[in-house]
């Protein structure tokens, strides 16, 4: 077993494809130059510290505490039912990413948590089944039914490029993301969701729901004319968000192959008014947010990103837009007496061990 080791494990931004990676859809998340560090060393006992709330714990049994400290429990559980040996530890984990902010913190938690362990014991580290352990983690120990974005994107990720995955058959590919003129931005809006919320598991309920209404396996068997002949109203929109959402991934690409930001932008608004009147995760914060960003055109675009409820807004936009953010964020500040914080955002490598 080796000393000390210190990883970094990012955050993630999605451009585009919300709530489409556990409906067998198309996504194109990035990680982003925000970190969970986590230290670790060979100790006589678990021992887990968080510096963000000043809270450690220490545990012999490997069981469920409903804290944070589940998502570290978990990835022991996880990791050693696929085989690995976890020898004890003492951890100390730090953040400079805002938590409830749709950043996934989560995710960055689990997958540096894995990453840094399997460096202890001196394990080759596959990336893909890293983030197939701490999708694992997060969805049968944590109990969040969240799809594989958000480890993916956390765990194989490349500095200036998108990650586009296919969610079905898990295959990705890297895509170059040069915006030159451009900048990408985060918000956070500053209301906090709980991503354990019910109202996440119930979307991933009524997406079940419409495929079987619609006598489908996934949603990569329908089509429009499947989702118009669906009676009940809330699945016919849920079914339209997600059908559409996929199209908007694929013309993303496709304008970004050609460098055509205004159309980016463009699918970003589609994106959030889809988020909002069919899939309705959006919030009236958010909503008002992204009113006023449409009135500038140094904004090409802009959509709620994350699980929803609240969280952050992601914007592609010139230069400008610190100005214009200044103007945004009085009026928010005026009307819901929340003051939102602009995190520009730079794409980085996935989850890595400091040399």
């Amino acid at each position: 077993m080796n000393g000390k080791i210190v990883v970094y494990s990012p955050g993630r931004a999605n451009l585009i494809g919300e709530h489409t990676d556990y409906n067998d859809g198309f996504i194109l998340p990035f990680a982003i130059k925000r970190y969970v560090k986590i230290e670790i060393e060979p100790s006589k006992k678990f021992r887990v510290f968080s510096e963000q709330i000043k809270k450690g714990i220490e545990f012999n049994t490997l069981e469920k505490t409903n804290s944070w400290a589940d998502y570290v429990i978990g990835m022991i559980v996880k990791l050693k039912e696929h085989g690995y040996d976890v020898k004890l530890f003492n951890m100390k984990i730090d953040s400079d990413l805002p938590m409830g902010a749709g950043l996934s913190s989560s995710a960055a938690l689990e997958v540096g948590v894995g990453y840094a362990i399997l460096s202890m014991m001196n394990y080759d580290i596959n990336r893909e089944e890293l983030a197939k352990i701490a999708h694992e983690c997060e969805v049968e120990f944590v109990g969040v039914r969240c799809g594989i974005m958000d480890q993916y994107a956390v765990a194989l990720s490349k500095e200036n490029h998108a990650l586009f995955i296919d969610t079905m058959t898990r295959e990705y590919k890297y895509i170059p993301f040069h915006l030159d003129s451009a900048r990408i931005y985060l918000v956070d809006s500053g209301i906090k969701h709980e991503l354990g919320s019910s109202e996440y598991n119930k979307r991933r309920k009524q997406c079940e729901l419409a495929l079987e209404a619609m006598g489908k396996k996934s949603f990569r068997e329908v089509t429009m004319e499947d989702v118009e002949r669906l009676i009940e109203p809330v699945l016919k929109k849920r079914a339209l968000h997600v059908i559409t959402e996929n199209e908007r991934v694929l013309k993303t690409l496709s304008a970004l192959e050609t460098e055509n930001l205004q159309l980016v932008g463009r699918y970003l608004y589609e994106s959030h008014y889809s988020l909002k009147d069919n899939y309705e995760v959006s919030c009236e914060e958010i909503d008002f947010m992204i009113e006023q960003f449409e009135e500038y055109a140094d904004i090409y675009g802009a959509r709620i990103v994350g699980a929803g409820f609240g969280g952050s807004v992601i914007v592609l936009a010139n230069e400008n837009f610190e100005r214009i953010f200044e103007k945004v964020s009085q009026k928010y500040t005026t009307k819901f007496g929340i003051i939102p914080k602009l995190l520009t955002v730079e794409t980085s490598d996935g989850v890595f061990r400091l040399e």
